[in-house]
């Protein structure tokens, strides 16, 4: 059955973008730790190996539990899979999920960590590493990720048995990777790629096996979502926002739960960088970090939102009604800009709490570079943001347009100088021209969905 579940993966993924585009993300993934492995005496003299490791593991921990979360609640939700048409097969629910997460174990195993192999393997004449150091940092990513797979597989059995365990497991979660990124609790992958000990691997997979028994264990039989009675309040939304589609827009975000999914997959990240960069000052001895720059990188996570606005949307509604591609990108803008404003003027005035005169400036960079990057991201991705991640071509653009200006605002607001100044001023121009100009040309390019 694993075979097929395999199968089905692979054809979902090529059924919005060419075969050979598959090959784009490890590539990437090979050539940066190819190209960062190769520098890592420089990045040990920036902090030190110990916080670099609990930033790796976790960080590949947490990309694993999000990405099985995503999995399993997503693919609960779809009408045509064989996760789905399980009650027409003879093979049980739990069986079903179970063959899920081995195929999620199997198939983003061999997306993610075996091009890091690779990567690290091909730099091992400019990085001084040996093979010893590779294998013992492979199993280190395998595990944390596999450790994140299983926590994501109990998550998606709570989320069915009781909403209240499902929220308490996800409170829980963020109470302890503050305290594993403050060094305060154990995180068992990473004491075991410090210490080389067996123990804290044998802990790893115990969790590891007790997480994924549990989650086979309180697998429903039958999948009940709770249902959710919500009155109509278009018109009363029409009335704020003076406009329907945004109406109806904000309507669905509401009733989606676009804003609770939106906190965990934007503020917890962002979380973990706040605590990151304090690790950072702290290991430097000053504060390499002001509220300006931490803006800038908060920006570059609200691209989340707009994703979570497209990449779920059934655009064959869309091409019944009297409307352009472009109506509805506007439409998903006005959303978009409205969410990032309500989640992230709190954690930008919490960055400037001491420093309240980079207040202003750290908001005019945060919508800066928020709204340029939408303005790449809505013009050459358009409606549907699923090319980004696998479209070369768009992959290429984004990388151009996005990159060189994001790290110019990043390290120009590092210390705050006369050349910094004039540096951040004209590269800000530059995007404000680029995004005038991509949004004049999202109404000529996107007609057709």
């Amino acid at each position: 059955m694993i075979k097929y579940y395999l199968i089905e993966e692979y054809r979902r993924h090529a059924s919005i973008a060419k075969k050979y585009s598959l090959i784009i993300f490890p590539l990437y993934i090979i050539f940066f730790v190819a190209v960062g492995a190769s520098f890592l005496s420089e990045i040990f003299t920036i902090f030190p190996y110990k916080q670099f490791i609990i930033i790796n593991t976790v960080s590949t921990f947490i990309y694993g539990f999000g990405v099985s979360s995503f999995e399993f609640l997503g693919r609960s939700k779809e009408r045509a899979s064989i996760t789905t048409i399980t009650s027409y097969l003879p093979i049980s629910q739990k069986k079903n999920y179970f063959y899920l997460f081995l195929r999620d174990v199997i198939y983003y195993t061999l997306l993610f960590l075996l091009p890091t192999i690779i990567g690290l393997l091909i730099s091992l004449p400019f990085s001084g590493l040996n093979i010893y150091q590779i294998s013992i940092f492979s199993i280190t990513i395998f595990i944390s990720m596999f450790l994140g797979y299983s926590l994501g597989y109990l998550s998606f059995s709570l989320w069915y048995r009781r909403r209240a365990l499902y929220y308490l497991l996800l409170s829980s979660l963020l109470i302890y990777l503050i305290l594993v990124m403050l060094s305060i609790s154990p995180f068992p992958p990473a004491l075991f790629q410090i210490n080389k000990n067996l123990y804290w691997l044998l802990i790893s997979l115990i969790f590891t096996t007790l997480f994924s028994l549990s989650a086979y264990i309180l697998t429903p039989n039958e999948l009940k979502d709770v249902s959710r009675k919500k009155g109509m309040a278009l018109k009363k939304y029409e009335r704020i926002f003076k406009d329907i589609k945004l109406a109806k827009e904000m309507e669905d975000v509401i009733r989606g739960g676009i804003i609770v999914k939106s906190l965990f997959t934007y503020f917890l990240p962002m979380l973990l960088l706040l605590i990151f960069v304090k690790i950072i000052n702290l290991s430097m001895g000053k504060n390499v970090y002001n509220p300006m720059s931490m803006a800038v990188m908060l920006s570059i996570f609200s691209a989340v939102i707009y994703s979570w606005l497209t990449i779920l949307e059934d655009f064959g509604y869309y091409e019944c009604l009297p409307l352009k591609a472009s109506n509805v990108i506007k439409t998903h803008i006005g959303a978009y800009l409205i969410i990032i404003s309500i989640i992230s003027i709190p954690i930008i005035i919490g960055f400037s709490i001491n420093s309240l005169e980079l207040l202003p400036a750290s908001l005019g960079l945060f919508y800066l570079n928020s709204i340029y990057l939408l303005s790449i991201t809505a013009y050459i991705a358009g409606p549907k943001i699923t090319s980004l991640l696998f479209n070369p071509g768009i992959v290429l653009k984004f990388s151009m347009y996005s990159i060189i200006p994001g790290m110019i605002l990043v390290i120009g607001t590092f210390e705050i100088s006369i050349y910094s100044i004039i540096t951040v001023a004209i590269t800000a121009s530059f995007m404000l021209l680029l995004t005038f100009y991509n949004f004049k040309r999202i109404e000529r390019r996107w007609v057709y969905f």
